[in-house]
């Protein structure tokens, strides 16, 4: 049974999408876009990354697919991002992220994920259909923003990978461009096929909302610095209905605040919410904006004050909307939150947009246009359409001041589509240092540092809670602010950063999304209603609203890791016939795996059968995964193994029972050669094939870190006895004849050897193979990891 029926539009565009098609969506806020391309998941299973610029939009989203049923059973989704890791290397069947995990994942390069699985989340992303919603605010980043989030869509696109752009603010031409250029479906609600809706209908005849500016002044002529806020002051605190406010900074929200309870009015007639607020803060002041101004709530004199936090995903509405001036694209979301709910009943409501001096807007220091780009905001006050707002208002709005002008929007989409290059050269030089940062910095007003106060700063009490799992609780800042406090808190600050997996406190020598920065209270300081406020908190006279430190709580589950190296008894050779088996299974049947597969090798091999292709690779690939532990046939790591879990039958040792243990001896390392040596015995020489049974055998090798080179390591495997046994029995499980087993040994020798670094591939995203080493790499990790825990850790198949 399905949750809701859909609409016209959402039935065609249901249609598009479970046709494989990828699109790029343009309707109106309020229509239903979420369901229209996720809806089809309660028919079969279909693995989803849903991507949102900013972390608030998540739980909306998440409770939105929440509530789609398949079989009477509610879809599981989860949230993944730098303040809640919900996901196991995103292997559940929809996880719902953000911008910045997508953009850094595509390259291997996770950001709230050990960057050891960077294969295995690149491998994750290929496999899933992905959509990026609002994605019209990377535009109001930067250009090069816009360049590499559509170098992502070209990649998938080359790939014949399914990823869906949804918005209600792109200008027509800005879209008819990117949808020829990327081969992708334009759906325009309105236009041709999707002319007629009933939803549509109903918001053009039931909704009205009427449109003004709220001009601010200077105090006096000789003043070029001070604003007059009264007008707004007076607005907000006109009793007897509800108001929502948008301040473009949460800093800018906070003056007002105190502006309006220093002329008295009633805290308790104010919710303050952004995304500056601890997260139980946050949630609590959530639930009492649903209370207050979510569907079906009564009527009240109450006030909220916001910013982008509230812009999309919470489903809320007010009789009146005030809002800084702000892009075009920015004022039609917020415009959204106005007389919302207009199915059945006729709604009015007044969208106010304040207009100050044109210096004002200009001052890219203290202006009221930031953090946007003053041209972009005064372009949208010069185009502000009549006196009442329509979904044909919208959009000639959105035509005429989207990304300055329309001609100027167009150009500067068009030059970022014709640089996307820069993207893939950009993921290469940060997937060779290992630097998600040099990415994410592209978009440092969007990402996200998460940030603790203490009074006190001590590195071995602040271990201590970590070591006793505990977390503070943190307030997101955005990358720039988190560098701007780094300057100002000097050497006091410190950072909990994960290092080899463990979470350690450092010095905050430098700051990068993914990292908790904690600073003194001589810099930040928790205001109980404002948030996370930034000035010196020891010099504010306490009371009960002021706290110098944050809260540390256990973090329970909210942090997901795989099954460590022991804790179940196996084997060698039983260990690694499961894994074999899950690898080999993963990519031939019907699932998301095998469909990537042959996706990726169709664009790679386009005059060959790519079905064929596809089960030389899995037979590759299971040949692999039979010698991705082969360095467990160590005599030293076997001896080390059997102190630890003396009472192992015997048997070469897979896993041990233990799991405070370290073996301490590097096992993946052999497994390089001795695959290559593997697949020469089995095909004869290699010759094109080479660079494809390399990828593979890396692979293999880093099934427990993305970042191993074998010719890095030093240690050299020394055979066990019965080693040769066990490369036999491998060589039996995949059909080997009697001469290839009679030359097991020269496999063993093969690992006996340090590769040369001239023969260990980069595997760098620009490379043609990168797609097929991310998808084999992580069907070999999740087999291995299930078949260590001795359960299903992801749903893959249809």
């Amino acid at each position: 049974m399905n949750s809701k029926q859909p609409t016209l539009f959402q039935s065609k565009v249901r249609t598009l999408v479970q046709q494989g098609s990828s699109l790029l969506l343009v309707a109106p806020t309020g229509l239903g876009k979420t369901f229209a391309v996720s809806g089809d998941i309660e028919d079969r299973f279909c693995k989803m990354i849903y991507a949102v610029p900013l972390r608030s939009l998540c739980s909306g989203i998440k409770n939105e697919i929440s509530e789609l049923r398949r079989h009477d059973q509610k879809i599981h989704a989860v949230i993944h991002h730098g303040d809640m890791q919900e996901s196991l290397l995103f292997s559940e069947e929809v996880v719902v992220t953000t911008y910045d995990q997508v953009i850094c994942g595509v390259p291997g390069l996770p950001l709230s994920l050990p960057l050891k699985a960077g294969h295995a989340v690149a491998g994750a992303l290929l496999m899933s259909r992905l959509i990026l919603d609002e994605v019209h605010l990377a535009w109001g980043i930067s250009e090069k923003a816009l360049t590499i989030l559509l170098g992502i869509i070209q990649f998938r696109q080359n790939l014949g990978l399914q990823t869906i752009l949804l918005t209600a603010t792109l200008p027509i031409k800005v879209t008819r461009l990117i949808s020829n250029r990327l081969k992708m479906e334009l759906v325009i609600l309105g236009e041709g096929d999707f002319s007629d809706d009933e939803g549509l209908k109903s918001r053009e005849e039931n909704r009205e909302v009427k449109l003004s500016l709220l001009e601010l002044k200077k105090t006096r002529e000789a003043d070029d610095k001070q604003l007059d806020y009264a007008p707004l002051d007076e607005r907000l605190r006109k009793s007897g209905s509800k108001r929502i406010y948008f301040a473009n900074t949460v800093g800018r929200l906070q003056e007002t605040y105190d502006r309006l309870v220093s002329s008295g009015l009633d805290p308790s007639k104010i919710i303050v919410l952004h995304n500056r607020m601890p997260r139980p803060w946050r949630v609590e002041a959530e639930q009492w904006v649903q209370r207050r101004f979510g569907k079906n709530s009564e009527d009240g004199d109450w006030l909220l004050l916001t910013n982008q936090v509230a812009e999309a995903g919470l489903d809320i509405s007010a009789p009146l909307v005030i809002s800084d001036p702000a892009p075009v694209d920015t004022l039609v979301q917020r415009a959204g939150r106005c007389a919302r709910w207009f199915r059945g009943d006729k709604i009015e409501g007044e969208f106010v947009v304040i207009k100050p001096p044109k210096a004002e807007i200009k001052d890219e220091k203290k202006g009221l246009a930031l953090p946007y780009r003053p041209h972009l905001v005064q372009a949208s006050l010069d185009s502000f359409p009549g006196d009442k707002l329509t979904w044909e208002s919208e959009r000639k709005w959105v035509n005429e001041a989207w990304g300055g002008d329309e001609e100027k929007a167009f150009a500067a989409v068009e030059r970022a589509l014709n640089e996307t290059t820069f993207a893939l050269n950009l993921f290469d030089r940060a997937a060779q240092e290992h630097q998600p940062g040099s990415i994410a910095k592209v978009f440092r007003e969007i990402l996200s540092v998460e940030v603790a106060v203490e009074e006190k700063i001590s590195d071995r009490a602040l271990q201590r809670l970590v070591d006793s799992e505990q977390l503070p609780e943190t307030s997101s800042v955005s990358l720039g602010r988190a560098w701007q406090l780094l300057r100002d808190a000097g050497r006091l600050a410190r950072v909990l950063r994960y290092d080899e997996g463990d979470l350690e406190v450092k010095p905050a020598n430098f700051v990068q999304p993914g990292d908790t920065l904690i600073v003194p209270a001589t810099v930040a300081y928790l205001h109980g209603n404002k948030g996370l406020c930034f000035g010196d908190g020891s010099k504010i006279t306490k009371s009960g609203s002021i706290s110098l430190s944050s809260t540390w709580r256990p973090h329970g589950t909210t942090k997901q890791s795989l099954p460590r190296e022991g804790g179940r008894r196996q084997s060698l050779l039983e260990h690694v016939k499961g894994v074999m088996d899950g690898t080999y299974e993963r990519l031939t049947r019907d699932g998301v795996y095998r469909n990537a597969l042959v996706k990726i090798i169709a664009s790679l091999e386009p005059h060959k059968n790519p079905n064929q292709l596809a089960n030389i690779i899995a037979q590759l690939a299971a040949l692999a995964a039979g010698f991705h532990d082969l360095g467990k046939a160590d005599k030293k790591w076997q001896a080390r193994a059997r102190e630890i879990d003396p009472e192992h039958p015997e048997a070469l040792i897979g896993r041990t029972l233990r799991t405070e243990g370290r073996i301490g001896i590097p096992h993946t390392p052999p497994s390089y050669l001795a695959i290559i040596q593997a697949c020469k015995l089995l095909l004869g020489p290699l010759n094109s094939s080479e660079h494809l049974v390399r990828s593979i055998a890396l692979a293999a090798a880093r099934h427990h870190s993305s970042l191993l080179n074998p010719a890095l390591i030093s240690y050299r495997f020394e055979p066990h006895p019965e080693a040769m046994e066990f490369v036999k029995a491998i060589l039996e499980h995949v059909g080997a004849s009697d001469s290839v087993k009679n030359q097991a040994h020269e496999i063993l020798k093969a690992a006996e050897e340090v590769p040369q670094k001239e023969i260990v591939p980069l595997l760098l995203p620009n490379d043609d193979l990168f797609p097929v080493y991310a998808l084999v790499g992580r069907a070999i990790l999740m087999a291995d990891r299930e078949n260590a825990a001795n359960k299903k850790l992801e749903s893959w198949e249809f």
